[in-house]
């Protein structure tokens, strides 16, 4: 056997460190024995140097021990007077503390994050720490920034056999929910500067919009350009996941190609070469944080960046390496970022871009390429064979119509964006102008609205799929991480 590349040692460490953190969230294993998984590995790697198989065994335990560590870590609450200790009694309390986040506005309520400073329950009075969420009705309303007392009863987030609330709320540091308490504000303009002007322009973006769309073409237009989901009626949001086209307004790798693109195009001509791409990294975060750094969105705007840098130094860009450094590194900073259903098909559908369509791309060279038809095709059968099964398993559904809708609109999308971002820009210049072009934009909108209607409409669009368990998805995806290795490797021994 000869020795690995760098590359491959690499992916396979990243992987197994994935593995790791994995593994943790289902059993811990004791401090020392991590230790000792990790020590063995190191000491598995220094022999293998002469002997490949040793060597990788040694690297898979160094990145699983790794990762395991690191979900152990996650794990400790290392504060002193941690506010979730008062979790479940059976008394109102009063907090105080500051919301830390955009709100979440929702048609008939709004989500708060507040990070909490002190406790009372009317007798004594404690200095805490720690996150809550609270939902309550949607007046008054409440901004970023502000500082709150509020009364009522603190409780552990939910948990079910088919969702786990907690920990889904963990992942952003929240361990305690509060359900419409008492609120008084106390001040206000208290958050950091450059979150609150963010917060600001991104609610005047999404004003300009209601001046030059009526709805429900406003907040869809939102959805395209900033991933924005709260003005979107439940009704519309159906039709999308019954069709299976929730995927047109989240934030992806196209938006961060627009964004990428738009900073080559401004300063290209202007700025050297060496300086591109600071400036872009510097867009990218922000316009990352303005959409809300989900996930999903970290993932696109972390690959377009390496793939921005790559090209900037003339260098190759990696893609297996680049998926698994990402992912690696995302879950460095949040172990509970694995158990994101977002991360999880974010990743999914772009290994299914990466290893399935060069495999279906000779199947399907008979359709015509017109208005991208075979590339649609392409790329939405490509990301479902890696995709399905996580949102059967999540979501209980499978959507039938997905390839003929996402055929339907994919031409539309790019022009419907763009000519967005144009009405924006014009409409802050001169509302008229917006609204002119923002007449195209709208064509284009209630073209895709109506696809998602009729689509959703149609029998068998979607099927209830139910009791589809997670050893049925681990099974799928070793079937087909078999298949892919077999495939490959056979394709490289014919090239041989």
């Amino acid at each position: 056997m000869k020795q690995p590349s760098r590359s491959f040692l690499t992916i396979l460490t990243l992987l197994a460190f994935l593995g790791g953190v994995g593994l943790a969230s289902f059993f811990l294993l004791d401090l020392t024995w991590l230790l000792g998984i990790i020590s063995v590995g190191f000491l598995a790697a220094l022999l293998g140097k002469k002997f490949p198989p040793v060597l990788l065994v040694g690297m898979v335990l160094v990145g699983s021990g790794i990762g395991m560590l690191r979900y152990n870590f996650a794990l400790q609450d290392n504060s002193p007077h941690p506010l979730s200790q008062f979790n479940d009694i059976e008394r109102e309390v009063t907090l105080t503390g500051e919301i830390i986040a955009e709100p979440d506005s929702r048609s008939n309520h709004t989500k708060y994050n507040l990070e909490i400073s002190s406790w009372s329950d009317g007798i004594v009075e404690k200095f805490v720490s720690g996150r809550v969420l609270i939902k309550t009705q949607k007046l008054p309303e409440y901004f970023y920034g502000d500082e709150l007392s509020l009364r009522g009863k603190i409780q552990t987030p939910f948990e079910t056999d088919e969702f786990s609330y907690r920990d889904y709320l963990a992942r952003n540091g929240i361990k305690s929910v509060m359900y419409y308490p008492s609120l008084k504000k106390i001040s206000s303009g208290n958050g950091n500067i450059f979150l609150a002007a963010m917060y600001r322009f991104k609610a005047a973006f999404e004003a300009k919009l209601n001046q030059i769309y009526p709805e429900p073409h406003a907040s869809f237009m939102a959805g395209l350009l900033i991933g924005s989901r709260r003005g979107i009626s439940e009704s519309v949001m159906d039709d999308f996941n019954t069709t299976g086209l929730t995927h047109i307004i989240a934030i992806s790798g196209y938006n961060i190609a627009l964004v990428i693109a738009l900073i080559t195009g401004l300063f290209g001509s202007l700025l050297p070469r060496k300086w591109q791409f600071p400036v872009a990294l510097i867009f990218v975060t922000v316009f990352t944080l303005l959409v809300g750094a989900n996930a999903a969105v970290v993932r696109a705007a972390i690959m377009g960046l390496l793939a921005f840098f790559a090209l900037t130094i003339g260098r190759q860009y990696h893609v297996g390496l680049a998926i698994t450094l990402t992912a690696a590194a995302m879950i460095l900073w949040n172990p509970y970022t694995l158990q994101d259903v977002s991360f999880q098909l974010s990743f999914a559908a772009v290994l299914g871009l990466m290893f399935i369509s060069p495999l279906l791309e000779k199947y399907l060279a008979w359709i015509p390429n017109k208005f991208a038809v075979r590339e649609s095709l392409l790329m939405t059968f490509s990301a479902q064979v890696t995709a399905v099964p996580l949102i059967v398993f999540y979501f209980a559904r499978l959507s039938l119509i997905s390839p003929i809708a996402n055929v339907l609109v994919a031409p539309a999308i790019p022009l419907a964006m763009l000519l967005g971002a144009l009405s924006i820009i014009a409409g802050w210049i001169f509302l008229p102008a917006g609204i002119l072009i923002g007449f195209l934009a709208y064509g284009l909108l209630t073209y895709i609205l109506k696809v998602a209607e009729w689509g959703a409409a149609l029998p068998f669009a979607s099927l209830a799929v139910n009791n589809f368990t997670f050893a049925l998805v681990i099974i799928y995806y070793a079937a087909l991480i078999g298949f892919l290795v077999w495939k490959y490797n056979f394709q490289a021994k014919k090239i041989l």
